[in-house]
This record gives C-alpha cells, structure tokens and sequence, in this order.
C-alpha cells in the first residue's frame, strides 16, 4: 500500500481518538480533552476523560485491532481472499449454538460459551 495511504489513515485515526475523547453529553474541546488526559483542568473533566472515555476508546482501538487480525487469520488459513464468517457458516453456527442454549435454559453466562460451540461446529 501507498505511503500516502499509510498516512491518510493514520491521520484519520488520530482524529477518531480525538473525537471519541472530545465528544459525549458533556463536550470539550481538544485542548481540554488533552490538558484532562494528563490531569490539569476541571476535575469533572479530568474524571470524564480519564474515566470514561480514555478506557473506552482503547478498548474500541483493541477490539477493531483484534476482528481485523481475526479476519484476516481466518482469509490466510483457509487460502481464501473472499472468506468472512457469513459466507462460510460461522455466524449462523454461532446463532443456532446460543439458540439452543437459551432453549435449554442454561444460565445466561454460559450462552456466549454455546455460541463459540456452535461456531466451531459449524466450520
């Protein structure tokens, strides 16, 4: 891929963690966004950012991180550039799994665990 490419989407990323710290029911402004990540200013806003957001943008960071790598694992290993978890019965595996799970009446916890199972039943 094109340097350029590389660095449009960094930039993009940048101003999604931005905006993601930014924006909530109480807004702030990139300055104070930035001066609240490193504990100056208003304490609500130290405890907003910190707190809540910061966390929840990492984890939204991993989690896009993690299914990108998962999918492109998935493409690699069955040699398969057009592979995706519908086309190849892993996401209605999924579903009749925790279908039968709740049919069952088995505790909540263990529907996501039923759910794995029917997946991997199913590829």
């Amino acid at each position: 891929m094109p340097t350029g490419r590389w660095l449009f989407l960094l930039f993009a990323l940048v101003l999604a963690v931005i905006a993601a710290l930014a924006i909530g029911t109480i807004g702030f402004g990139p300055r104070e966004s930035w001066n609240a990540m490193f504990g100056r200013g208003d304490a609500t806003a130290v405890f907003v950012v910190r707190q809540l957001r910061l966390p929840r943008t990492v984890l939204a960071l991993l989690l896009g991180a993690g299914l990108g790598i998962s999918g492109a694992a998935l493409q690699g290993v069955l040699r398969n550039p057009l592979a995706e978890p519908y086309l190849l019965g892993v996401s209605g595996g999924a579903a009749v799994g925790a279908v039968l799970a709740v049919t069952a009446g088995l505790a909540f916890a263990l529907v996501p665990l039923a759910a794995f199972a029917g997946a991997i039943a199913a590829v």
